[in-house]
């Protein structure tokens, strides 16, 4: 269960840092974030805005409330698909990536790369990414044409 929650917060961590590398900062729609608390016993928890708010900072601010610092977060090719592909169906459309599939996997030091292939009697180029296994930092990200 830990790690499902762990892929889970890395997935949407890694959208969010993609989006705004690609100046998608803000979605339009700001009630987005109050979604995930539009259930009918919301108002009898303890929760809010400030108080999350409140919490992001002291993430930030704080080094040392990084708990899985250091530990590696992506450990085989399987849970590298599972976070990747969300991000690359996003950029690039699902079936378009889905077409790249079998995909190149490769792990060098606390980077994996990721690339797509393609038959060769096809035209076109694939889909390149590169993650911290530790971070989940997408390094970069490319699609040839």
């Amino acid at each position: 269960m830990k790690s499902f929650i762990i892929i889970i917060l890395v997935v949407g961590i890694t959208a969010i840092v993609l989006s705004c590398n690609n100046g998608k900062g803000n979605s339009s729609n700001e009630n987005d974030s109050n979604l995930i608390f539009n259930h009918s016993d919301s108002s009898k928890r303890i929760a809010g805005e400030k108080s999350a708010k409140e919490q992001l900072d002291r993430f930030l601010s704080d080094s040392t409330a990084d708990l899985l610092k250091g530990e590696i977060l992506i450990n085989d090719k399987q849970t590298l698909i599972k976070i990747v592909e969300p991000i690359l169906f996003k950029g690039y459309g699902r079936e378009n990536i889905i077409n790249q599939r079998p995909y190149e996997i490769y792990l060098f030091g606390d980077y994996w790369i990721m690339k797509g292939t393609m038959p060769h009697v096809v035209i076109g180029g694939t889909f390149a990414i590169a993650i911290n296994r530790k971070t989940c930092k997408v390094i970069g990200i490319t699609h040839g044409k």
